[in-house]
């Protein structure tokens, strides 16, 4: 599984703690192997399907299928992009899954404390963590809830119920990472 993320902090290090959190050692972060690229969703998705390339190209090469991903990911925000609309038509062409978070990935996060049901922006998500995650700048920290990822799910189904499948802008607030975490949560327990 490959996981490539807009942010390079926040996303990269939740990502790589759900995955140590079910020990699933195949999942690859990018940015640390779970690629944290800081680019618009555009190029964000163009990257994506270069790396999946590169790899189905190098297990065709040393037939290996092994080598290839199963699973490929981007993990992206509404903000302003302008690729946005862009990036999920080259994503569903290009056959990967695309996770939205509107109005942010911190959205996600937040879920992990508390319900989160009216519209907001990035800055009134970021002073909620702050009372949940002690001087938080974008660092999780070690102490992370990791194990309430089945709640913090309830609760994005909760806030926008549709917001079910991958490639998919979803209202404000609205995220579907957890899509990603049942797919590593399901990794692990295949180990």
């Amino acid at each position: 599984m490959l996981v490539v993320c807009e942010g390079q902090v926040t996303e990269v290090e939740y990502f790589e703690g759900i995955r140590d959190y079910f020990r699933s050692l195949p999942v690859d972060i990018r940015s640390c192997k779970v690629i944290g690229l800081g680019r618009d969703p555009g190029s964000l998705v163009d990257h994506t399907i270069r790396e999946r390339d590169k790899k189905e190209k190098e297990a065709r090469a040393q037939r290996d299928a092994n080598i290839a991903y199963d699973e490929v990911w981007c993990v992206v925000d509404v903000d302003d992009h302008k690729t946005l609309d862009q990036a999920l038509i080259a994503a569903r062409q290009g056959g990967i899954n695309l996770a939205i978070s509107l109005p942010c990935f911190e959205l996600w996060v937040l879920y992990h404390f508390e319900e989160c049901a009216a519209a907001c922006g990035p800055d009134s998500i970021k002073r909620k963590l702050r009372k949940h995650i002690k001087d938080y700048d974008k660092h999780l920290g070690r102490a992370f809830p990791f194990a309430n990822h089945e709640v913090a799910r309830d609760r994005a189904q909760r806030a926008d119920p549709d917001h079910c499948t991958p490639n998919r802008k979803g209202r404000n607030p609205s995220t579907n990472a957890w899509l990603i975490v049942e797919v590593i949560r399901q990794s692990g327990r295949s180990r």
